[in-house]
C-alpha cells in the first residue's frame, strides 16, 4: 500500500508528458497561399438535419485550423477546436473549393438532410453557399460531393 502511494504521482506526471507530448502546436501563422485580403476566409462544410434541427458542421480558417460543431442549427457556433491541417494541405484545398464554386456557379437542392459548403471572407464581401440533397445524386451537384467527400477526410473518426 505504502508503494502504491509514492507510485501514483509519478503516473501521474508520466501520464501528463505523454499526452501532452503527442499533440501538435496550433499554427500561429496564416498558410503562405493566403494575401491579405483572404486573412479572414473561412471554409464551412457539414450536413443539416431539417427535421431534427441540428447540424454537424466542420470550420477551416486560414491557419489550418479546423473546429468542429454539432448540435442546435439555431445554436451554431464554430465549434471546439480539433486539430491543424498542414499549410500546404490548407492550400490545395482553398484552390479546390474556390474552382468548385466558379466550376458550379449556383446549386440549392434542399432535402430533409442538406450537405452544404460555404466560402466566407468577410474582408471582401465574398460569401458563397452550395447546398444539396445527399439522398440524390444529380450531375449538378457532383462535383460539390467529391468536394465535400476530399473535406471530410480531414476529420478524424471517433
Amino acid at each position: 500500500m505504502f508503494g502504491a502511494a509514492r507510485l501514483l504521482p509519478f503516473l501521474m506526471i508520466l501520464a501528463a508528458l505523454a499526452a501532452t507530448s503527442c499533440t501538435t502546436p496550433r499554427p500561429d501563422k496564416v498558410a503562405p497561399c493566403v494575401t491579405d485580403r483572404q486573412v479572414d476566409l473561412v471554409i464551412r462544410w457539414g450536413t443539416e438535419h431539417d427535421s431534427l434541427g441540428t447540424v454537424e458542421q466542420f470550420t477551416m480558417n486560414t491557419k489550418g485550423e479546423l473546429f468542429t460543431y454539432r448540435g442546435s442549427i439555431a445554436e451554431r457556433a464554430d465549434g471546439g477546436y480539433s486539430l491543424a491541417v498542414e499549410q500546404s494541405k490548407y492550400c490545395d484545398l482553398a484552390k479546390d473549393v474556390m474552382s468548385c464554386f466558379l466550376k458550379t456557379q449556383a446549386l440549392n437542392v434542399r432535402g430533409t438532410r442538406a450537405r452544404y459548403i460555404e466560402y466566407r471572407n468577410v474582408r471582401s464581401d465574398v460569401y458563397l453557399r452550395a447546398v444539396w440533397n445527399p439522398d440524390l445524386e444529380t450531375f449538378q451537384s457532383r462535383d460539390m460531393r467529391e468536394l465535400y467527400d476530399q473535406l471530410m477526410k480531414l476529420i478524424p473518426r471517433d
